[in-house]
């Protein structure tokens, strides 16, 4: 049997070095308190007190300044203090009430600060309004973060205040924190790092951290959309869809991973697209000015429309394959969700842009009859956007983005008086 001693002690402080810093706390001489504490310390470095107290003067100089971002360094020292502080108390079996002060010393700082920053970030009225409320919000939790390095929500708020601020690179950095912390992570943090890293176009930062993401969360939908983007952007577009076909294979009845490989699968036909009208651009430009050129620059001039010609051939092709996988998708979407306008909205894009890129090859084409051939070809798709732009409509007649569609079809189709209903619904 054994007694053990814990000393409580609540009344009177004995040192007077400490009743010192106590009174020059109290008299805001925070200079003359650190002293009084200093030489506490320098006179028996296991005064626990001592350190408790220095770690006081620090919170009560950080909440006086009244510049929030300068607030740091103050935290800082108050924090290493406390630490400090606590390490004694434990080490020496000590209760009294500075040691239970301590933590709500942190708590109660951490506190302040965290709820500004929530607040200054929400416009809380209970706040006052000031120029740059997401700086300052950034300000607040950046110094709750350093109070309290353990608080995930501080860090989660600020990664937020960070976006919303657009500072991605600072958003990144703190999701890294966040993920770290986490054991696991959520499949939120990886998304939303992974979309930032797409969004500052460090995309093997993004297939990285996303395929980690995925190795936790297989049934994420979102961070296989945002895989199949980043190996997209790496320009491993084969990759990409093979990432989102794993998808369907395992449900093939959900409309929705038909939605986003055949949008996907679009887009990368779409980048293919862009690349050949640029083409067809040149070679216009070229077979212009070759009626000004003779010898060895008109033969330059040729080759080069062949070299070009035979690369359209290729990429067209390769374009022509995804745009039919997208559009099978997305046929598959509306045979199972029959009322899916924004389904049936992109197979009129879809179609539309096939027109756009008929007319291109078409302006590029120097014999009349192809020329007419492919002319006729591309109204051809222009009837098949519009046929899915007025089932879109008809789902979703208050979308005017619709009907800027349908308008731009009209025209083009010279359906004039179709047209004009269609641009007074789309608010033109």
């Amino acid at each position: 049997m054994f007694l053990a001693t814990i000393i409580i002690s609540c009344g009177e402080e004995t040192n007077p070095l400490i009743k010192e810093a106590k009174n020059g706390i109290k008299a805001q001489n925070y200079d003359a308190a650190l002293a009084s504490l200093d030489q506490a310390i320098a006179e028996d470095p296991a005064n626990a007190n001592a350190f408790y107290y220095k770690g006081v003067v620090y919170s009560e100089m950080a909440q006086n300044n009244s510049i929030v971002g300068d607030r740091k360094d103050s935290y800082k020292k108050m924090k290493e203090n406390i630490e400090t502080a606590n390490d004694l108390y434990a080490q020496q079996g000590t209760a009294n009430l500075e040691s239970v002060d301590s933590q709500l010393l942190v708590d109660k700082m951490w506190g302040r600060e965290h709820n500004n920053g929530v607040k200054y970030a929400t416009n809380d009225t209970t706040v006052a309004k000031v120029d740059s409320p997401l700086e300052l919000s950034e300000d607040h939790l950046e110094n709750a973060t350093i109070i309290n390095p353990d608080s995930i929500l501080s860090f989660e708020v600020l990664a937020e205040v960070y976006r919303l601020n657009s500072k991605i690179d600072e958003s990144i950095e703190t999701f890294k924190i966040i993920i770290e912390k986490k054991n696991p992570a959520e499949a939120f943090d990886y998304d939303r790092l992974g979309g930032l890293y797409i969004q500052s176009e460090q995309y093997q930062e993004a297939n990285d951290i996303l395929k980690e993401g995925l190795e936790i969360y297989p049934d994420s939908v979102s961070l296989v959309q945002k895989l199949a983007d980043s190996y997209m952007n790496l320009g491993n577009n084969e990759e990409s869809i093979k990432v989102i076909e794993s998808l369907i294979e395992r449900e093939p009845d959900n409309p929705q991973y038909r939605l986003v490989i055949g949008t996907q699968v679009y887009i990368m036909a779409s980048t293919i697209n862009d690349e050949v009208s640029a083409k067809y651009d040149e070679i216009f430009n070229l077979e212009r000015s070759l009626r000004n050129l003779n010898g060895a620059e008109r033969t330059q001039a040729e080759q080069k429309i062949s070299s070009l010609r035979s690369e359209i051939a290729q990429q067209e092709a390769t374009a022509d394959e995804l745009t039919e996988k997208s559009i099978n998708q997305l046929k598959m979407v509306v045979d199972i969700r029959p009322n899916d306008a924004n389904a049936f909205n992109t197979l009129g894009i879809i179609y539309q842009n096939k027109a756009a890129s008929l007319f291109d090859k078409r302006n590029a084409t120097s014999d009349n009859d192809e020329a007419a051939k492919i002319d006729a070809e591309a109204k051809d798709n222009l009837r098949e956007a519009m046929k899915y732009y007025e089932k879109a409509t008809e789902l979703d007649a208050d979308n005017q983005g619709y009907w800027r569609s349908l308008f731009q079809v009209y025209t083009s189709l010279g359906m004039n008086e179709k047209a004009e209903a269609a641009m007074e619904k789309a608010g033109m």
